[in-house]
């Protein structure tokens, strides 16, 4: 796919009504550069105000278009974020959940927080804001989910468990979606709050109580005992299947503060800065601690001016928090965890943003302007206009999705191994050079899209070169460990469930953690380890 430079900008009403004039059918996407500059994205003008289900159909791979995929993702969003109530709740928080999904051995009390899991997946770190409290987060899926869970009876620990063995080739449907959610706190008066949220997707709702392990000296979430608070939307994770693709699409969106915003470079992401250097990092410091970089000389909502970057991106010690936290305020006191976006284009090869992705983000932007001009949408409720789509992930190369297959451009790929008449192979030394080269746009990449594609709010400490490069390495097909990575990543803790196509979600491993983390843990708890 061809790239955006940094001086390409395109006005929004040209490229916008192009879009919503070429672009409703997913299955004739232009890709003729509009003004000979930019690969066109269409979005559709009857996404607003409420939006169709996604058409389930199998797009092409490379070198097609990527767009379809794009366009699945921020078609999952407006669906799953579209206003319920005049207060502009979003749609996705009364969809099923772990604790309607699936039938825990753990007793539960009938208040249980609506969110939780301050603990982040890769080494289960806390993000702390400016402000002192962890940012917390939610999983949601959609009605398909749930039935493909009801209709396979896996609703049990000891049926995921057993699913493996028991139905080995049982992969996830077309039409599933998962949902990952950070939220903030915000606090105030009705006033203060009021601003705080004015363009974010905002809920009145409940966290866990935190305390501190008496013990272990770390932080217990007591989502049984859950506390009142107002939180706003930061980011999100929406994870879907199409025909073809049971290894899901990963999308992921954060927060906006104004338009034009196509890429992380536009200045308006808020969430979190990118390197000023527009560089990816160094390779051979592959966990940064040597760029005294300063990041950014303004706040962002996860970042403290001048943080060096060597200094963000790192976890505290949990119990080095515990011993900061205030039961009173539920805070950490005088703590806050900086971040920033490692790969400004979430790419491994370049810093420049898919003009896919670019075009799309400026279409949809077109496409909420003209919903508001014809007073479509009322702009006090529907704050959905004021998030960005980062980039997507999923499998160019579908067909190589298998049992206990790390999904990486890695040693693994069939394409790296060594040329023989029956393989792929083209050997170690010509592939890494493809990939280095050209990234997931290689006609050796099994992957496709953004190949570095993180969260700054949701792995917000595992985005150095040296740790997991993008969703799908920890979301495979791997063993799963009580830390959400595969246990060839990290043999330490349980081993959580045998190698499966169905461990690509880690709703299914979140629930099985949480059974051992309840009050009665199964026997398997102790006996199950990595190695």
């Amino acid at each position: 796919m061809k790239h955006a430079q940094h001086a390409v900008r395109m006005p929004i009403a040209a490229i916008g009504l192009l879009a919503l004039a070429s672009c409703s059918d997913p299955f004739h996407i232009d890709t003729t550069p509009s003004g000979g500059e930019l690969e066109d994205c269409g979005a559709s003008s009857d996404w607003l105000p409420s939006t169709p289900a996604v058409a389930l159909f199998k797009p092409l791979p490379h070198p097609e278009t990527e767009c379809p995929f794009y366009r699945g993702g921020w078609q999952n969003f407006l669906i799953a974020t579209q206003p319920v109530d005049e207060k502009g709740a979003p749609a996705f928080l009364t969809y099923p959940t772990i604790d309607t999904v699936f039938e825990s051995s753990q007793p539960h009390a009938a208040t249980r927080s609506v969110l939780g899991d301050i603990k982040q997946a890769g080494g289960r770190q806390i993000l702390v804001d400016q402000n002192g409290s962890s940012v917390y987060y939610g999983i949601h899926v959609n009605q398909a989910f749930k039935d493909f869970i009801d209709a396979n009876q896996l609703q049990t620990a000891d049926a995921i468990r057993d699913a493996p063995t028991a139905k080995p080739n049982l992969f996830f449907p077309a039409g599933v979606v998962e949902f990952k959610s950070a939220w903030q706190i915000v606090e105030g008066d009705a006033a203060a709050i009021a601003a705080q949220t004015a363009d974010f997707i905002s809920v009145s709702t409940t966290v866990p109580t935190l305390s501190v392990d008496p013990t272990t000296h770390l932080m217990i979430e007591d989502r049984d005992t859950p506390r009142p608070v107002t939180v706003r939307l930061l980011a999100i994770h929406v994870v879907f299947t199409l025909p073809g693709h049971p290894e899901f699409v990963w999308a992921s969106f954060e927060h906006s503060s104004g338009t034009p915003d196509a890429s992380a470079i536009d200045g308006q992401r808020d969430v979190a800065p990118i390197h000023p250097g527009d560089r990816n990092p160094d390779p051979s410091d592959p966990y940064i601690t040597k760029d005294g970089t300063d990041i950014a000389d303004t706040d962002f909502l996860l970042y403290k001016a001048h943080t060096i970057a060597k200094l963000a991106n790192q976890a505290m010690a949990e119990t080095t928090l515990a011993g900061s936290f205030d039961p009173a305020t539920q805070k950490f006191a005088n703590q806050q965890t900086s971040i920033y976006r490692a790969y400004p284009a979430s790419k491994s090869n370049t810093t420049d943003t898919d003009d896919a992705i670019t075009s799309l983000n400026h279409n949809v932007e077109a496409v909420f302007a003209q919903a508001l001009a014809a007073n479509a949408i009322d702009p006090a409720v529907d704050k959905r206009g004021h998030y960005r789509l980062v980039g997507a992930q999923w499998m160019d190369k579908p067909e190589y999705f298998a049992v206990n297959s790390p999904l990486q451009n890695d040693d693994s790929s069939p394409f790296a191994q060594p040329p023989s008449p029956s393989g792929v192979g083209i050997g170690k030394t010509a592939f890494d050079m493809n990939i280095q080269t050209d990234g997931s746009d290689s006609r050796y990449s099994i992957l496709a899209g953004e190949d570095r594609l993180s969260s700054t709010a949701m792995e917000s400490f595992t985005q150095p070169p040296g740790s997991f490069p993008n969703c799908l390495s920890c979301h495979n097909t791997q063993a799963i460990n009580s830390n959400g990575v595969p246990c060839a990543r990290d043999a330490t803790g349980i081993k959580l469930v045998e190698p499966g196509l169905l461990n690509v979600s880690h709703v299914i491993s979140q629930f099985l953690l949480e059974e051992c983390q309840g009050s009665m843990p199964p026997a398997w708890c102790a006996a199950s380890k990595c190695q």
